[in-house]
């Protein structure tokens, strides 16, 4: 049945109600993109060439995807280097996306689910899919109709957000509305609607199928954060926060990722991450802790004398807190807070595929890290499962057939 899945099922099932590639030009400015990031899959922006021909295939075009970690990371390197927010986010997006054009492909509408799979073990992050102008973006159900959900059809016209408004104004130019765009999370999600299809597979654990990437970037948690700046992976854009054990062994205290920076304040998350170390700046400082005493000269008394007495706090000291920045409150006075009060999404080594998959779609995360015990002993981080790790092991044995 599971060849029935990828064979079978088309490029044509699965962009009912898809919305066409959001992107920035890359003379636009950083701020531009950054406001765009929010409304964007996988916190992550596609931009594009200026001056690109329009009969150009639309993949072509794109120079690479530029994720909320590459802002922060970014703008925290320019604040270090003497320069302002403000400057840095004039900067043309151009000079700050990560070049990398393979990350967007193009396919017809019969393009079968194995064929766009397989393009995206290979490091695409979107699928481009050109509508048809007669009935918008092709839907076709008769070649998967046992497993295909038509999507509610929604009418009257929908109010555009601000960040929304700011992306189209750059993206006037762009040819996207002649495609519907597929994600990764699109292709998780239709394969958790076929987990009888695909059964035993999704039932197997996420170690027996090889899904976890042993591999991963890590820094420690005393470090200073702006050490992720040159440890940002390609894939997924996420750096795990860890205390050594004696042994080598690490727990994960948190992590710094696109995915937690997704929705934040780019510029008030820049300037914590020059300042604070990588423990404080993935958990965030609680409005009523010491910690911002070190770091803008704030007294722990001075603050909880502010929030007890009403007293609105002055935009520096509130850069710091984890209202502002949107990060989880944890006890500033504790030098190594426990790794349990963090929010970091985790799975252990047992886990099954479709636990795994249910839980990165719940969360709309990229990737989960993978811990092994942590009932009755510590729980030891042993690598990391994402997207490319669930494709390659439900595809396990599928061979790409002409079509």
């Amino acid at each position: 049945m599971a060849h029935i899945v990828f064979l079978r099922a088309a490029a044509a099932d699965l962009t009912a109600g898809k919305p066409s590639l959001a992107g920035v030009p890359s003379s636009a400015p950083l701020s531009a993109a950054a406001a765009a990031i929010p409304s964007s899959p996988e916190a992550a922006v596609a931009v594009w060439r200026d001056g690109a021909s329009p009969l150009a295939p639309l993949a072509a075009t794109v120079v690479g995807l530029l994720s909320s970690l590459d802002v922060v990371a970014f703008v925290a390197s320019h604040a270090r280097g003497g320069g302002t927010a403000a400057d840095a986010m004039r900067t043309p997006v151009g000079d700050v996306v990560p070049r990398e054009p393979a990350l967007v492909r193009e396919v017809e509408p019969d393009a079968r689910l194995i064929e766009i799979m397989e393009l995206m073990k290979q490091g695409a992050k979107r699928v481009l899919v050109r509508k048809n102008f007669t009935e918008g973006c092709p839907i076709n159900k008769q070649p998967f109709a046992p497993f295909y959900k038509a999507a509610p059809k929604i009418t009257g016209t929908p109010r555009a957000s601000a960040t929304q408004t700011v992306s189209r104004s750059w993206s006037s130019t762009f040819g996207c509305d002649k495609y519907c765009c597929l994600t990764r999370e699109d292709i998780v999600r239709f394969l958790i609607n076929c987990l009888g299809a695909l059964a035993p597979i999704p039932l197997q654990s996420i170690s027996s199928l090889g899904a976890i990437s042993r591999g991963y970037c890590h820094v420690d948690a005393s470090s200073p954060a702006m050490e992720v700046v040159w440890k940002i992976p390609s894939d997924p854009r996420a750096v795990a926060v860890v205390r050594t054990n004696r042994d080598g062994s690490h727990v994960i205290l948190g992590e710094i990722s696109a995915h937690k920076l997704w929705k934040r304040d780019h510029v008030a998350a820049a300037d914590a991450m020059a300042r604070l170390s990588a423990l404080h700046f993935a958990t965030g400082i609680d409005e009523n802790g010491a910690a911002p005493a070190a770091a803008n000269g704030v007294g722990a008394g001075a603050r909880r004398g502010e929030v007890e007495n009403d007293i609105v706090p002055s935009p520096r000291s509130m850069r710091f807190s984890s209202r502002r920045i949107g990060f989880s409150a944890c006890l500033a006075s504790q030098m190594v807070p426990s790794h349990r009060e963090n929010t970091v999404l985790t799975c252990k080594t047992t886990s099954s595929l479709a636990a795994v998959m249910a839980q990165m779609l719940a969360h709309r995360a990229t990737h989960l890290w993978v811990v092994q015990g942590g009932d009755t002993e510590e729980a030891i981080l042993v690598g990391m499962v994402g997207y490319m790790d669930i494709f390659n092991a439900v595809t396990s044995g599928v061979l790409v057939l002409p079509a």
